[in-house]
């Protein structure tokens, strides 16, 4: 199935160029029946042979071609020849030998497209015309062998790490055997201008690569082995890439090649189906740049309902923390225990049953975390079929106590993790919640709103979750990366990513994703000290509404002394205005165009959540980054 049939449904047209997938087997860990396991169950129609992978193989080439073949696959590339060109010319002699034993192997193999990458080593061709005499050679010993060489610039090739050197050679020695391997990692890592490509011939483009990658600045090999990514994973433009591809006519294969410490360690199925919808979100997002109609993600309203996974021990602690920051107690179910708090139409739900457990092996409890985020929407079976677009399942949801119940019929559940799901549903209604909700206390009354709705939810996600979030969170929301940011907490520092619906002060939807390193002893991540899952409720006065949580008992997270001596010194704060921050224990931030952000902390619930109460102003788009050491310590000082 082709990327324009699989993204086409029903009323739903996408006008996306059609696109025959690919995938390289070195994206994905096991063996190499795994991974070919894996990518024809992901619905890819192609794969590249890692030679690594076929020289470990049991099987013989002409076995494997058969293996591949049942499968339905084709084998799009063979990979990589490396070190072709040389100026040493009995070196390049020996390289042309071991050329033709590698046609031998394609022959087996029933490929006719193999890839030679630009040299690195020091004893590489540095001059274009005994490089274009050499690939000249190589291109006609591949014509008579029936086969064809695609050239790619290594980002860190010794002479060639250009595509548009590398495009010229290529034109230079003018064998139709010889084209160029365009590779979006090894252009937009090394900041090239990848516009020229829209003027290269259509023809001489053999194949193309894709990976994305997080903005890192470090040795480019390192980047490229290590922490490559799916496409919409990363902070790369492929959308615009793909621009200046599809502008040249290209109309080959869309190739996977993603080098991960991560994927290495995955399991092969999640990753394959997580790589075979990144193409699909790469495919949705391109149609917008070629002029083709995109669709964009059914409309979704702000967050009205979170549950914390409390467990027993923190339950009590999570319930009275709610309340004391304008929360109050609307019911509870008594088939399942659950607690309702409320806000006018927000809702917090705490589960007593069960926590997250982060946690030693035969440690005690278990920490609270969000487990699940409601989102309003007008129309959840948009959302379903959106979800079914890019693969994704969605959940059964039941009522509280699993009884039958028509008002849950429509919300639709999408897991983004094992331990956080996300729900589309109908705008709630006190009476909707209170259906379930069938304890009420006597004194429930309707409370004053103190929050205009939900600024933020900042979560904590693992190594093997965060690839695959990112891209959910990217592909069937459509929310947009923020440049990421390296945040010190209790154990060390974390990566920070934020992701937003909607656009700047006015955004719909914020998540601030937090990468949890796994503790190393196999028991799970190891416990923030300093707090890490959160929610962030928005407010119109920060100081209103802190009057008023401390009239409901709420002691502020405690904030030193020397943060207002300097705050007063590099803002231009007005002093009565720095006292009253910090007589509630407000923190502060501005930014360059005038925004300002007012933000204060609950005290840190076992160890790892806690609730935030912001207030933004003018326009102010970050999260007070710059106060994260400052809150992490004052929650260690409290818990200590």
């Amino acid at each position: 199935m082709s990327l324009t049939q699989s993204l086409n449904g029903g009323a739903r047209d996408v006008a996306i160029p059609a696109a025959r997938t690919s995938i390289a087997t070195v994206c994905l860990s096991g063996t190499l029946d795994d991974k070919l396991d894996a990518i024809a169950a992901a619905g890819f129609g192609g794969v590249e042979i890692f030679e690594p992978d076929l020289v470990a193989s049991p099987r013989r080439p002409a076995e494997l071609a058969r293996a591949i073949g049942d499968r339905g696959l084709r084998i799009d590339l063979y990979q990589p020849f490396r070190d072709l060109d040389s100026d040493d010319l009995k070196r390049f002699d020996r390289n042309m030998i071991r050329l033709e034993r590698k046609f031998d192997v394609m022959d087996e193999l029933g490929c006719e497209l193999l890839l030679v990458c630009s040299s690195p080593l020091p004893s590489a061709a540095a001059d274009d015309a005994l490089l274009v005499d050499q690939l000249g050679a190589a291109a006609q010993r591949a014509a008579e062998r029936g086969k064809r060489i695609a050239y790619e610039a290594l980002a860190w090739g010794r002479h060639v790490n250009d595509y548009r050197h590398a495009a010229g050679i290529v034109a230079a020695v003018g064998n139709p055997a010889l084209g160029t391997c365009l590779d979006s990692f090894h252009i937009l890592s090394r900041g090239a201008d990848p516009s020229a490509i829209a003027d290269l011939p259509a023809d001489s483009i053999f194949f193309l690569q894709l990976a994305d990658a997080p903005q890192m600045t470090m040795d480019l090999l390192q980047w490229s082995r290590h922490h490559r990514c799916l496409p919409g994973q990363g902070n790369f433009d492929l959308t615009g890439f793909m621009h200046h591809v599809l502008a040249a006519g290209y109309d080959g294969p869309w190739s996977l090649e993603v080098f991960s410490d991560v994927f290495r360690h995955a399991d092969p199925e999640r990753t394959a189906r997580d790589a075979h919808r990144s193409l699909r979100y790469l495919a949705e997002s391109t149609g917008a740049s070629t002029g083709a109609r995109r669709a964009d993600p059914p409309v979704a309203g702000g967050v009205v309902s979170i549950r914390v996974a409390a467990g027993p021990t923190s339950a009590p602690a999570v319930g009275e923390t709610l309340r004391q920051i304008g929360f109050d107690l609307g019911g509870i179910d008594s088939r399942t225990g659950l607690q309702l708090y409320r806000d006018s139409d927000l809702a917090m739900v705490v589960d007593p049953t069960v926590g997250t457990v982060w946690t030693a092996p035969g440690a005690a409890g278990a920490t609270p975390t969000v487990a699940q985020i409601g989102l309003r929407t007008d129309d959840p079976a948009a959302w379903a079929a959106r979800a079914a677009e890019f693969d994704v399942p969605v959940a059964p949801v039941a009522a509280p106590g699993g009884s039958r119940d028509p008002s849950v019929a429509e919300v639709v559940r999408l897991d983004v993790t094992d331990a956080l799901s996300i729900d589309l549903r109908p705008a709630p209604s006190a009476a909707l919640w209170q259906r379930h909700f069938d304890l009420v206390p006597r004194t429930a009354t309707e409370p004053p709103s103190l929050y205009t709705g939900v600024d933020h939810v900042g979560i904590g996600m693992s190594p093997a979750d965060w690839e695959g979030a990112m891209l959910l969170l990217r592909s069937v929301f459509g929310m947009a990366v923020e440049d990421g940011l390296d945040v010190p907490d209790a154990v060390g520092t974390m990566r920070s990513q934020a992701l937003t619906s909607g656009d700047g002060e006015a955004a719909v939807v914020r998540f601030v994703a937090s990468l949890v390193p796994s503790r190393l002893d196999g028991a799970g991540p190891p416990r923030r000290r300093g707090g890490l899952t959160h929610v962030a409720f928005a407010c119109d006065d920060i100081i209103a509404t802190a009057r008023a949580c401390g009239e409901r008992g709420l002691s502020a997270l405690p904030i030193p002394e020397n943060y207002y001596d300097d705050l007063q010194a590099r803002c231009d704060l007005a002093p009565e205005i720095v006292d009253d921050l910090r007589r509630h224990h407000i923190l502060y931030d501005a930014d360059d165009t005038g925004g300002e952000f007012f933000h204060f902390f609950t005290p840190t619930i076992d160890d790892e959540l806690f609730f935030e109460v912001v207030c933004r102003r003018g326009g102010y788009r970050g999260y007070g980054e710059v106060n994260s050491p400052v809150r992490v310590a004052a929650a260690l000082a409290a818990g200590g």
